[in-house]
């Protein structure tokens, strides 16, 4: 029975599945991320209980078969431990004569260290602190320490660091020293995975020793059943992933006779990326500044470009806080807040001696270079000479046809391919075309075709190649005749940027109408800068 999010989750074969959407030609491009290892387990946020084995605990801790001439050792030195590791005084003992206090065969408590989740079928837990079994009048003394608890295709393992000396032979134990690091001691017949945004546990029953153990620790052999385990932990929140962008309430066609108040929204700003190295922050968060002026095109601090190359016309500086505070909290500082955001304003115009290119530029204020929050955004004034002129002109009439041609796209809004995957070679992603429907009633029933191309894909300054999208036409509810044009492999040669055909009819087809579908496909080069990316998929009708 397989569950997930805060419900129980056994383990078995599975298949994780990650949803992705095209959205107006968006595609956001995440960097490799975290490899995904998933959500870190938080340290010393839990604990895995265990007692290895009840009847071996009974059997050091009592040490009723002790031979001379060393004996037994005395209470509370058969077994130890090492902090942080703790005995469990809520679980039962394994033999209640025992007299140490507490019960030296109390099983244990191992403080959680670390670990780490991808999801139920893929994860860690780590612990820390030793377990020591002595018993020296039957030569062995063993220490099992840092138990970790590990999930990897739907086998669940404990792992632990082991060491048992023998000092001399005795039944069939050899003198001579056994065990290792990280040392896949047991496997688990069942394992129950509890996992919600901020927890996880884990339970394990049926827990066997596998060959491993048995070869670390010459005890018992493979297939001898140890306690269950259970173990449980916080999640620490995954890390925000930056992604710096910023939209302008007005970028084109402005007024070069008159002032104009351009609003600029900025979001995906780390708050903690730049520290001064200069007064007056120096040693502090100091944002960005976020300017409007006219820079030659090679403008960026992180190419070694001096700021004397940079014509500021307007600058608003944009602070975290407590910098922000620290510095009057009035303009011309703006609060960058802690989600990454800001909102200003800034006062555009036309500056005569200007030479450069007119926009909005954001770079790291303060002194530090951060090639990533170097970000432009162009701004266009109308030539003092163009007279805008309207006409309204309306729809023809149009003498009566016998039959027409009309081909409708459904739905409304873009397409969205969503995050792309970082695979072996490349970033993809995938999606469907809205259905696009053609209905040919018209006399003689002429040949057509609606065909289809992309420019590049756009994020500010960066591009990849619409050669990188592909597609898989298809016709359905063919009443008309039609043929699916052929499959375009993504990133193959040109692709999409040449007119390709995405479904036809010969002269003479039957009339009515077909479904014309198209998967697509994007295959990006992994040098692909991050970021959210526009493309145009630009369909045409010819006949």
């Amino acid at each position: 029975m397989r569950h997930l999010s805060t419900a129980r989750r056994r383990l078995g074969a599975g298949v994780a599945t990650l949803a992705v959407g095209l959205g107006a030609g968006v595609v956001a491009l995440a960097g490799p991320a975290h490899a995904d290892g998933g959500q870190a387990v938080a340290a010393e946020s839990g604990d895995l209980a265990w007692g290895f084995k009840q009847s071996f605990r009974s059997y050091v801790g009592n040490q009723t078969a002790a031979l001379p001439p060393i004996g037994a050792l005395p209470y509370g030195q058969r077994i130890t431990l090492a902090p942080p590791a703790a005995f469990d005084l809520d679980a039962a003992p394994a033999s209640t004569s025992n007299q140490a206090t507490p019960n030296e065969t109390l099983p244990y408590l191992l403080p959680v260290s670390g670990g780490t989740v991808a999801s139920a079928d893929d994860l860690t837990v780590e612990t820390t602190g030793a377990i020591a079994y002595h018993f020296p009048s039957h030569f062995f003394d063993i220490t099992v320490e840092n138990v970790g608890v590990r999930v990897s295709g739907g086998v669940a393992s404990v792992v632990a660091d082991v060491q048992a000396v023998v000092t001399g032979d005795f039944g069939e134990w050899h003198a001579g020293t056994y065990g290792g690091e990280d040392v896949t001691l047991a496997v688990a017949d069942d394992a129950d995975v509890t996992l919600s945004a901020d927890t996880v546990s884990v339970a394990l029953t049926g827990v066997r020793l596998t060959e491993d153990g048995a070869a670390a620790l010459p005890l018992y052999g493979a297939g001898e059943l140890l306690d269950d385990l259970s173990v449980s932990g916080a999640l620490a929140p995954a890390p925000t992933a930056w992604t710096p962008s910023v939209t302008l309430s007005q970028a084109t066609g402005l007024d070069p006779e008159a002032t104009t108040t351009v609003t600029v929204t900025g979001s995906g700003f780390d708050p903690a990326a730049n520290v001064g190295t200069r007064p007056p922050l120096a040693g502090k968060p100091t944002g960005v500044y976020v300017v409007f002026g006219a820079f030659p095109a090679a403008w960026r601090p992180s190419e070694g470009v001096a700021a004397s190359a940079r014509k500021v016309i307007d600058q608003k500086w944009v602070l975290p806080d407590p910098s922000f505070t620290e510095q009057g909290g009035q303009v011309p500082y703006v609060l960058l807040n802690p989600d990454g955001t800001f909102t200003t304003t800034l006062q555009v115009s036309a500056a005569d001696t200007a030479e450069g290119n007119y926009g909005v530029y954001v770079y790291a204020a303060g002194g530090p270079v951060n090639a990533g929050q170097e970000l432009y955004v162009p701004v266009t004034f109308a030539n003092p000479g163009d007279v805008p002129i309207d006409v309204t002109v309306p729809e023809a009439e149009q003498p009566e046809e016998p039959g027409s041609f009309e081909w409708t796209i459904s739905g409304a809004g873009a397409v969205s391919l969503g995050t792309a995957a970082q695979g072996e070679g490349a970033f993809t992603a995938s999606g469907a075309l809205r259905q696009v429907t053609v209905t040919d009633t018209r006399a003689g029933t002429p040949a057509w075709s609606i065909n289809g191309r992309v420019g590049d894909f756009v994020a500010g300054e960066r591009t990849f190649s619409g050669s990188a999208l592909g597609w898989t036409p298809a016709v359905s509810a063919n009443a008309g005749g039609a043929v699916a044009g052929a499959a375009v492999p993504p990133g193959v040669g040109t692709a999409l940027t040449e007119s390709r055909t995405l479904a036809s009819a010969p002269a003479g087809h039957a009339p009515g109408a077909v479904a014309v579908d198209a998967g697509l496909g994007l295959r990006i080069p992994l040098t692909t800068p991050a970021g959210d990316y526009t493309g145009v998929l630009t369909l045409t009708a010819v006949g």
